[in-house]
C-alpha cells in the first residue's frame, strides 16, 4: 500500500473574534512529500534478515538519497528514509510485515 503526502506549510493565523473564513494564510514556507509505503514481505528466513539488513543499510545515517517511482505517480523522486519498521509473528513464519517513510527533496 502506497500512500502520499504533500504538505503546505502554511503560515496560519487566525484572528481573534473571528470565523475560520478570516484566517490568515500565507504560503511562505515551501511544501514537502512524504510517501509512506506498507506492505509484507514474503520469503525464507534468510530471505526476511536481508530484505531488513539491506533496507536498514540504506538507512545507516549517512544517506545519500535514492530514487522512487510509484505506481501512480511515475515521475522519479530523490526521498530518503525517514522511518522503517518491521514487524515479524512466529505464527506466520517466512513474512514480515513492515512500514517505510520517505520524504522527498534535495540531498544536501
Amino acid at each position: 500500500m502506497e500512500t502520499q503526502t504533500k504538505d503546505s506549510n502554511l503560515f496560519n493565523q487566525p484572528l481573534p473574534y473571528s470565523d475560520s473564513a478570516d484566517t490568515l494564510l500565507m504560503d511562505l514556507l515551501g511544501t514537502s512529500r512524504t510517501i509512506q509505503i506498507d506492505g509484507r514481505f514474503t520469503g525464507t528466513t534468510a530471505q526476511l534478515r536481508t530484505f531488513i539488513t539491506t533496507i536498514e543499510g540504506i538507512q545507516n545515517g549517512q544517506q545519500t538519497g535514492s530514487a522512487y517511482v510509484g505506481d501512480l505517480v511515475v515521475t522519479s523522486k530523490t526521498v530518503q528514509i525517514q522511518t522503517f519498521s518491521w514487524t515479524y509473528e512466529k505464527a506466520n513464519l517466512g513474512e514480515v510485515t513492515y512500514s517505510l517513510t520517505l520524504v522527498e527533496g534535495t540531498v544536501i
